[in-house]
């Protein structure tokens, strides 16, 4: 048997009869749902990569080499009708 602890919280009563409905559904103690609860709770899930506004960012496409030379093409055209 592991090692347990007592631990002391104070809760809304509303709350605690909540813990206490569900503890009874699930067949198991109030000490043994919170735990559970916590526990899951408390487990890491890796977040997609969002913006501050939960909006999933669209990662472009890389340029391809026939993009990259016309690119430079254009460039070189308007850096000489700046001469």
């Amino acid at each position: 048997m592991t090692e347990t602890v007592n631990l002391t919280i104070k809760i809304d009563p509303a709350l605690k009869e909540h813990i206490k409905q569900l503890a009874l559904e699930n067949q198991i103690s109030m000490s043994q749902e919170i735990v559970q609860r916590l526990q899951t709770s408390l487990q890491t899930h890796p977040h997609p990569s969002v913006d501050s506004q939960d909006i999933e960012e669209d990662v472009p496409a890389p340029l391809t080499s026939a993009e990259v030379k016309q690119l430079r093409s254009l460039l070189k055209k308007q850096s000489k009708k700046k001469k």
